[in-house]
């Protein structure tokens, strides 16, 4: 389990599996290089950046507001004054944020530059950091600007999880959860999926749960790299998550929006009759809501903001809106691109009232 390979098209990458800093070491020895670095992971892990200059550092304010064009062009300005152009390697620490804006950045300087990425949140070590996606927001609308454009290589260390808050650890566990029940396996142990997150929730198991989900998410993009099929099933969650996100002033993470996410999407299944009372309960109540950690407030729900990010969303593809859901017991997920604006309410209301929100 020491490193996994993926295939693209664009080009093949590497994820290694660290047990140290030591990779580090060998990063800061590497000619042509620039780091870009969220300020906050800086902070935290000072010392291990000892020796690099200053003229190669950029430290970048990861937030959601931040994930622009503004911010790449601040990086582009950065980056044109080294004498190295196509032969920079850009080196970037940070979480799906500082993730999405760097490959963003190396994909478009000189036509592509090579790129290594570093992911220290739980959610982009377990979930983004493979696939490829960067993706910009662009005014009100979450992820419109982008392409695709993987590292050449990926480095994951657990230990840059000891410092996370909470709210981002949980955050992780949604993904974990979500791939964990869209893996083509069949019949599916629920029972396991319980043990694993509750097993991550005592700090065990990290790499391991790292190294599954990364190997079911490698599954669906040797299928479908360009997300024109079945790798859209990868967004149960994250129809209605994404508007949550947006309605919330990103004060729910994106895990939790989409843990969130899928008991919307639950409750769309079951009311179309595709999903047991026995299964939909399970799923809730044992797995989902158990996870969502933080308080919700009324006003993350505003009906008006969500349903319009619903209707801004780029997976919609006629007048009514698009949701990924379950279609059967053992979670098989479909897209539907039939969710009525009525049902878009009704399931609302039962998602408020189920998620006791005050």
């Amino acid at each position: 389990m020491n490193s996994l390979t993926l295939h693209s098209n664009i080009h093949n990458y590497e994820v290694l599996f660290e047990h140290d800093f030591g990779f580090l070491d060998k990063l800061k020895t590497l000619e042509h290089k620039a780091f870009i670095i969220d300020k906050n992971v800086y902070k935290l892990y000072k010392e291990i950046f000892k020796g690099i200059k200053k003229s190669e550092l950029f430290l970048f304010h990861a937030t959601e507001e931040n994930k622009t064009l503004q911010s790449v062009q601040e990086i582009y300005a950065f980056l044109a004054k080294f004498k190295a152009k196509r032969n920079l390697t850009l080196i970037s620490f940070g979480g799906g944020i500082t993730q999405d804006v760097t490959g963003f950045v190396a994909s478009t300087l000189y036509r592509g530059i090579r790129w290594i990425f570093i992911p220290t949140t739980f959610l982009a070590q377990a979930d983004s950091c493979i696939g490829s996606k960067t993706s910009l927001n662009f005014e009100s609308y979450k992820n419109i600007l982008g392409g695709f454009y993987p590292p050449n290589t990926i480095h994951i260390y657990p230990q840059f999880l000891n410092t996370l808050t909470k709210k981002d650890f949980y955050s992780g566990i949604g993904e974990v959860i979500k791939f964990a029940l869209l893996k083509e396996e069949y019949p599916k142990n629920f029972h396991t999926i319980i043990k694993t997150v509750e097993a991550l929730k005592k700090n065990k198991k990290m790499l391991q749960a790292i190294h599954k989900t990364m190997e079911i998410k490698k599954a669906y993009i040797d299928e479908d790299e360009f997300d024109t099929g079945k790798r859209n099933l990868f967004n149960y969650g994250h129809c209605f998550g994404h508007a949550l996100e947006n309605a919330s002033h990103y004060k729910i993470p994106h895990g939790i929006a989409v843990t969130i996410g899928m008991i919307y999407a639950n409750i769309i299944a079951f009311k179309r009759g595709l999903i047991s009372q026995k299964r939909y309960q399970f799923l809730n109540q044992s797995l989902l809501i158990p996870n969502i950690f933080i308080k919700l407030k009324k006003e993350y729900f505003n009906k008006k903001i969500l349903l319009q990010s619903m209707k801004n969303d780029k997976k919609r593809v006629g007048k009514d809106l698009t949701i990924i859901i379950p279609i059967d017991d053992e979670i098989r997920a479909s897209k539907i691109n039939d969710l009525t604006v009525k049902e878009f309410n009704m399931a609302l209301q039962y998602l408020v009232k189920m998620l006791k929100v005050t």
